[in-house]
């Protein structure tokens, strides 16, 4: 236990800590720099600079936690060239199954949201467009393609959280985490859409710097099994997105987007918990048809103990028995009469 979890429980206190820290500075900021009836900020506001500040601090504590996390490489024919797919390989682990599963079903749950919200825009859209009042603005499309991609994206956590929980022969572990990458580039846009009038950088800054750091360690996530790993990359994004997450949370968004943000929080949480484990211990793999027994102890390949065998020796050499040729007296007289007899026959 001592060489499994170090790294493990590090990065899931430190991420969890450097969250609830910047949750509460951005709680803070919500309070007292936003005034006038159009929440204008104040210039220089100190709860601002410490927004900054620590938005930075975790961005570099959690880049010193990369580049001191330890990678295994065991060797290419024991891993059968499949060392990173199996990255997020999780056999029997219900705590990476629950995260998994509930980042999947958040996603779902903001499908009808996020449908729904698109759906009334383009609506008033059509109306005003029949009215000849259309001045620009959101018609609803954007918000209805991310509920389609959300829908996406809710299969591919559901996927990734079953591959990883019950890995079979053609398990591709996080290649499925491209349908929440691709749901990301959507919610993206959709959010600079709708936020990219607004002359207040704090009410949208956070949540698209969320969108962008859970976009991205899906991305690097799918490129594990794609051979275009970057471990250390994809945890210092998982720590972001957690922080970032909760930051964007504590701005109130609308509840379809506040499930997004839950959605993929969870989702960081579950690879903290099992990537440093499996970068520290590489799951071992048997023969290919009997991938589901693989183990996530670092142990020395074990070899059957032959019994001794005994020396081989030569066999003695027998004794030579020589055959007796000598005749006995009976056997010669017995020979002289038939030969007599012989003779007799021959006179006649």
């Amino acid at each position: 236990m001592r060489g499994k979890k170090p790294y493990q429980i590090l990065w899931l206190v430190c991420t969890l800590a450097l969250a609830g820290l910047a949750t509460g500075v951005r709680l803070w900021q919500e309070s007292t720099v936003f005034e006038g009836d159009f929440g204008l900020p104040v210039r220089g506001a100190t709860a601002s600079v410490a927004m900054v500040c620590v938005l930075v601090m975790a961005a570099a504590v959690l880049c010193i936690l990369a580049a001191r996390q330890p990678i295994v490489r065991p060797p290419r024919a024991q891993v059968r060239g499949r060392r990173w797919a199996m990255s997020f390989f999780a056999t029997g682990d219900l705590v990476f199954l629950a995260l998994m599963w509930f980042s999947a079903f958040s996603a779902l749950a903001a499908v009808p949201m996020l449908f729904g919200q698109g759906r009334a825009l383009w609506k008033a859209y059509q109306v005003a467009l029949a009215m000849k009042t259309w001045q620009g603005g959101d018609n609803g499309v954007l918000s209805m393609v991310t509920a389609v991609l959300a829908l996406l994206a809710f299969f591919g956590l559901l996927q990734i959280g079953r591959d990883g929980y019950h890995p079979g022969r053609r398990s591709r572990g996080g290649f499925w985490a491209a349908l929440p990458a691709c749901a990301g580039c959507g919610w993206l846009l959709n959010t600079y859409r709708n936020c990219a009038a607004d002359p207040v950088l704090w009410d949208y800054v956070p949540l698209l710097l969320a969108v962008i750091a859970g976009m991205l360690m899906y991305t690097d996530w799918a490129g594990m099994s794609c051979a275009a790993a970057r471990p250390r990359r994809t945890l210092w994004l998982a720590g972001m997105t957690g922080v970032c997450s909760w930051v964007a949370l504590a701005s109130s968004p609308d509840t379809g987007t506040a499930m997004l943000l839950i959605s993929q929080s969870a989702a960081a949480l579950a690879a903290l918990w099992r990537l440093p484990i499996n970068l520290q211990n590489p799951p071992k793999v048997g023969w290919e048809g009997n991938l589901d027994t693989c183990s996530i102890q670092d142990a020395e390949p074990q070899v059957e103990p032959q019994e001794p065998q005994p020396p081989l020796t030569q066999p003695e050499p027998q004794p030579r028995v020589e055959e007796d040729w000598t005749w006995s007296r009976e056997e010669s007289q017995a020979m002289n009469c038939t030969g007599e007899n012989k003779e007799e026959d021959t006179h006649v």
